[in-house]
């Protein structure tokens, strides 16, 4: 059950809706009380109504009064068909509570010209809501880029709009922020960015652990585009790019979700949305972290300063960190093994490009060039230039210091 201020707590709250949530999980129940509560918005009533209404109906002879409810939900399904995915899950909502609170007796009766309607809308599933523990498998099975990625949505649950991000603005907001385990604020100073889809102002931040991703990723990268995420050949990543790299990880690290859900790219902002209801942020101060519409006056965004929600995000922090859960230290083997991997395919290219011999000579040259580079090997990752060396190392072999 969703914790205190949770945007429908006064759902979860009620006498007759709350025992009907009460019985499905977590995301099943975010699902169904997102769309009872847009039915009762487009009714203009309170549960108690719609079922002392619903009981008056069910008493009448005449059938046209009897099912009123079933035409109202009706006329409600095709004011939403342009979104066909949110119609369909409205009905579903709205047969499970009457089935719930009536019985058997009481559920919603459609006509078959209603069923069919309904029927033309294919399959709909319920949005799978991601845990920490999830979060934590799918990193596990994720190179340096998809980690740095995936801690980046569970840190801002900005979605497709991550792809925005640009290399100046985290390096800005790591120069900026007060102490070195501060989250970083990737809006600029004093200012907002917007969201693409809605324009609605946010400031997102990024934990710690999306930080340290982050830096390591950066170190992996050879080419001079200013876009934060990319492509392997540099072109900045679409938000169907993402989506993509989210399925292709829930696949691997084969998580286990119920039938009638999926996990996609938009379940990282009910995941953020959650942790902070969950840390007990109230709700426009969390509109503005992610960029939602806040109901109130224009006025909160001069009151919620930088320093203010730097002072939220750090209670939503560990909600959303999975250092806490995870062996850093396998973590930070993992990191090392993918930036061998990725330094080694890139050498390999090089040796066929310009064939054995040549690759040799150059390779005694960069191993015979000893950089001095102070590093700290329990808190810091091998230098480049180190990890190119020993990996040449490797490569040559007996010819290192051979002449020919």
């Amino acid at each position: 059950m969703p914790k205190r201020g949770s945007k429908y707590q006064h759902l979860f709250d009620d006498p007759d809706v709350g025992p009907w949530l009460s019985g499905y999980d977590r995301a099943t129940q975010l699902a169904y009380a997102r769309e009872f509560d847009r039915l009762l918005k487009w009714l203009k009533k309170t549960p108690r109504e719609v079922v002392i209404e619903r009981k008056a109906d069910l008493k009448c002879e005449d059938e046209y009064k009897r099912k009123r409810y079933e035409r109202l939900v009706f006329d409600f399904f095709k004011l939403l068909l342009k979104t066909r995915g949110r119609a369909k899950k409205t009905v579903d909502a709205a047969k499970s509570f009457f089935r719930f609170r009536f019985g058997k007796r009481g559920e919603l009766d459609f006509t078959v010209h209603e069923i069919k309607e309904f029927g033309k809308v294919g399959t709909v599933y319920i949005d799978y809501l991601p845990t920490r523990e999830d979060l934590k498998a799918l990193i596990e099975v994720a190179d340096v880029r998809d980690r740095a990625i995936l801690l980046t949505l569970a840190s801002t649950g900005i979605c497709g709009d991550i792809a925005e991000f640009t290399r100046p603005q985290f390096e800005q907001g790591i120069t900026r922020r007060a102490a070195p385990n501060d989250p970083v604020c990737m809006a600029p100073r004093g200012g907002y960015l917007k969201r693409l889809k809605t324009n609605v102002r946010m400031r997102p931040f990024l934990t710690c652990d999306a930080v340290n991703a982050i830096k390591v990723y950066l170190n992996t990268r050879k080419d001079g585009a200013t876009w934060l995420f990319v492509e392997r050949n540099g072109k900045k990543l679409s938000t169907g790019a993402l989506d993509k790299i989210i399925k292709r990880l829930v696949e691997k690290a084969m998580l286990d979700i119920p039938n009638d859900q999926r996990m996609r790219l938009h379940n990282f902002r009910d995941f953020f949305s959650e942790a902070a209801h969950d840390a007990d942020i109230p709700h426009d101060w969390i509109c503005v972290l992610y960029g939602r519409k806040i109901s109130g006056s224009e006025d909160f965004y001069v009151h919620a300063t930088e320093e203010k929600l730097v002072e939220k995000f750090k209670r939503v922090e560990p909600h959303l960190s999975v250092s806490r859960l995870s062996n850093m230290v396998l973590l930070r083997k993992q990191h090392e093994v993918a930036l061998d991997d990725h330094e080694r395919v890139e050498l390999e290219g090089i040796k066929r490009l310009v064939g054995e011999e040549k690759f040799r000579r150059w390779a005694e040259y960069e191993l015979a060039m000893k950089p001095c580079i102070e590093w700290d090997p329990e808190t810091e990752y091998e230098p480049a230039i180190y990890r190119r060396q020993r990996i040449l190392e490797e490569m040559l072999g007996g010819f290192r210091g051979r002449s020919r």
